[in-house]
C-alpha cells in the first residue's frame, strides 16, 4: 500500500470535484485498486445484521475515525466473518460456508465457529453437552448415509445446560487451513450433540439477525507487513531514543498532537500536519462500508525554516541539503515537508458474497510531520 499515493488521490480530488460523476467514478476505481478490492460490493446484509462480536471487534481495535489504536491489534491483520450458506442445505446440523472470497497468499491464523445456543427450557439443569465437530471429507448425498462414514474430527466441547442463552466457540482452525489448502474439498462441517444426563433436544441453536451461525477466520498476508505505528527511520536519532515517548502517560498520538501544534505556533505556513477528511458517503460507499464513516488521511505541508530544528525531526541530509540551498545555491532543492511516522487504518465492509472484513491498513495516516 503506497500512503503517498493514497493520500494525493485523496488531496486532488476536493469535496467540489466530487460532485461530477466521472471524477467519482475515477477516484472510485483508484481508491478500491489501492485497498486491495476488486469491485464495489453490491449490499445483500444491512447493518443490523453485523454481529455484536464483529463489532466489537472493530472497536476494540480502532477509534471511530478509524485510526488503529496503539498498542491494539487484531489477533489477524484480516478478520473475515462468513454466514451459513443455507442454499446448500437445509440440515439443521450441517454448516456449510462460502469460503471463495479467501485469497491465496491469506495466512490462516485462526479459524472459530460461533453458535448461539438458546436457553434450557428444562426445570432440572444439571448436566451438559457433548458438541463434537467433524469436518466432511464427501460430498453429502440424499438418501444415503455412506458420506457420515469418512469424517474428521475437528473439535470437542461440553457446554454446561443454562436458563440463559449464550455463544459457543469451536476452534476449527484446522478444517479452515486444510479448504485454505483444497477449496474443491470444502464439503462443510458437520455438529453433533450428545445430553449428558439431560436430554439432547433440549439443544437448540438460534439462527437468524445477530444470531445467525458465524465464522470467524483471523488471518493475513503471509508477506510480513509493519505494525499499526510505522515509525521512518532517522539516523540522527540515538539508538534507544524515541521522541514519540519521553512522556510517561502519553502515546504517540497525543505527542505528535503537541509536537504538530507546536510547530503551527512557529508560523501559519511552517511545516506542520493538516487535516484531510472524506466522507464514504461521498463517494456513495456508505452503504458497503460498516465503520468507519469517513477517513482522516492527513497531509504535511509548509515550509522548512532555513536552519531546522529538532521539532522537525530532520535527518542530517535534510539539514545540510537545506543549509546548501538558502546558503549556497537555491538551484539545490530545500528540504520538504513529509510525514515523519504513520499510523494504521482499520476499515470494515461487506465482501461481494455478503461476507464482513476487517481489515488493517498499514502506513495510511500521516501522524507527525517533519522536514527531510
Amino acid at each position: 500500500m503506497n500512503c503517498f499515493n493514497f493520500i494525493l488521490l485523496l488531496v486532488c480530488f476536493t469535496p467540489v470535484s466530487l460532485q461530477n460523476g466521472a471524477e467519482i467514478t475515477n477516484l472510485q476505481g483508484d481508491l478500491l485498486n489501492l485497498l486491495e478490492i476488486k469491485e464495489k460490493p453490491s449490499v445483500s446484509r444491512s447493518r443490523s445484521q453485523v454481529p455484536k462480536y464483529v463489532m466489537d471487534l472493530y472497536k476494540e481495535q480502532a477509534h471511530t475515525t478509524g485510526f488503529t489504536k496503539f498498542g491494539k491489534s487484531a489477533p489477524g491483520k484480516t478478520i473475515r466473518t462468513f454466514f451459513r450458506d443455507t442454499s446448500v442445505s437445509d440440515d439443521k446440523s450441517r454448516f456449510y460456508f462460502n469460503l471463495s472470497s479467501l485469497k491465496p497468499n491469506e495466512q490462516i491464523e485462526k479459524a472459530e465457529l460461533r453458535l448461539f445456543k438458546r436457553r434450557s427450557k428444562l426445570e432440572n439443569t444439571h448436566g451438559h453437552f457433548k458438541v463434537v465437530v467433524y469436518r466432511l471429507n464427501r460430498r453429502p448425498v440424499e438418501g444415503s448415509i455412506s458420506w457420515k462414514k469418512k469424517l474428521t474430527t475437528v473439535a470437542t466441547k461440553h457446554v454446561k445446560c443454562r436458563r440463559v442463552g449464550g455463544w459457543i466457540v469451536l476452534n476449527v482452525t484446522s478444517a479452515v487451513s486444510f479448504w485454505s489448502s483444497w477449496p474443491s474439498r470444502n464439503f462443510g462441517l458437520l455438529i453433533s450433540v450428545k445430553g449428558i444426563g439431560i436430554p439432547t433436544s433440549d439443544f437448540y441453536i438460534a439462527t437468524g439477525g445477530r444470531k445467525e451461525p458465524i465464522l470467524v477466520i483471523y488471518g493475513g498476508d503471509k508477506d510480513k507487513s509493519p505494525g499499526p505505528f510505522s515509525e521512518i527511520p532517522n539516523e540522527t536519532r540515538p539508538n534507544g531514543e524515541d521522541r514519540h515517548n519521553k512522556g510517561k502517560g502519553k502515546n504517540k498520538q497525543d505527542t505528535s498532537g503537541m509536537l504538530n501544534r507546536r510547530r503551527r505556533s512557529v508560523g501559519d505556513d511552517s511545516c506542520a500536519r493538516h487535516k484531510l477528511f472524506v466522507k464514504f458517503r461521498d463517494l456513495n460507499w456508505d452503504k458497503w462500508i460498516i465503520a468507519p464513516r469517513g477517513f482522516s488521511a492527513y497531509y504535511c505541508m509548509g515550509a522548512c525554516p532555513e536552519i531546522i530544528d529538532k521539532y522537525y525531526d530532520p535527518s542530517n541530509h535534510a539539514i545540510i541539503q537545506n543549509l546548501l540551498h538558502h546558503r549556497l545555491n537555491k538551484k539545490i532543492p530545500a528540504a520538504c515537508c513529509v510525514p515523519t511516522s504513520l499510523n494504521s487504518m482499520s476499515l470494515m465492509y461487506f465482501e461481494l458474497d455478503g461476507s464482513i472484513v476487517l481489515k488493517e491498513y498499514s502506513g495510511m495516516v500521516a501522524s507527525t510531520c517533519g522536514c527531510r
